[in-house]
């Protein structure tokens, strides 16, 4: 069977989903340092290591987290442009999707963004009149408060759109996709520090990679039964 060429709104999908893991995985090791031993000390870490720790990096803190508000949507869709049109796991997932994504933009837009605010202000005082953004830091680090259940929210979502996807599509596409995309569902909800950001990542790109190389062969092989289908009609 002739293979058609893939339109330019195709194109556009294939290198939108392509592109997702990969900023996932660079958004996720943009949080550490280039020691791997001091980036896992800092999963520990207290509050004045943790603001030391955003000082240093600030610039690329900020850069980041700016990136996070396109990047989490795109996650969302990347995830949704692969869902079968209809059944029961592609609602639930879309239903889940469709919650996460604007959960992370707010949870990644108070921790990421408004930090490196509070950081660059921090930076432009003396020491001794740093304290009082020094508290408000460790607030909104180490305290509980209502951004807790926002960021507990947008996690399970994520993982339930991510695995209900992964159920979706197990019929058609198998292991090779479902079984790295529920690895990305579930290892993203521990966190987008590395490197559990850095695996979901890398899970989800094997899951789109083999998507996209399945896809074509999915899609000829409904339409052959199709076609059958319709010669057995007219055969009779």
């Amino acid at each position: 069977m002739t293979r058609h060429m893939l339109a330019p709104m195709d194109i556009a999908r294939r290198i939108a989903m392509s592109s997702a893991p990969v900023g996932l995985i660079a958004f996720s090791l943009a949080h550490g340092t280039l020691s791997w031993s001091e980036t896992q000390h800092l999963r520990g870490a207290g509050s004045d290591e943790w603001v030391q720790h955003l000082t240093n990096i600030q610039g690329r803190w900020l850069a980041a987290h700016l990136s996070g508000v396109a990047l989490f949507p795109l996650l969302g869709m990347t995830i949704w442009w692969m869902l079968p049109p209809r059944g029961t796991f592609s609602a639930v997932s879309k239903i889940a999707l469709i919650l996460f994504m604007p959960l992370y933009i707010a949870v990644d837009a108070v921790f990421g963004i408004g930090s490196s605010i509070l950081i660059h202000y921090r930076a432009g005082l003396v020491p001794s009149a740093r304290a009082g953004v020094d508290g408000a830091l460790e607030a909104l680090f180490f305290e509980p408060s209502a951004m807790d259940w926002l960021d507990q929210g947008a996690s399970i979502t994520w993982e339930i759109g991510a695995v209900a996807a992964a159920l979706a599509l197990w019929p058609e596409y198998g292991w090779r996709v479902s079984v790295p995309l529920a690895a990305a569902g579930y290892v993203l909800t521990r966190g987008h520090y590395p490197p559990d950001g850095a695996i979901a990542g890398l899970a989800l790109g094997i899951a789109v990679w083999q998507y996209l190389i399945l896809e074509g062969r999915v899609c000829e092989s409904k339409v052959a039964a199709v076609v059958t289908a319709n010669n057995s009609v007219r055969a009779r």
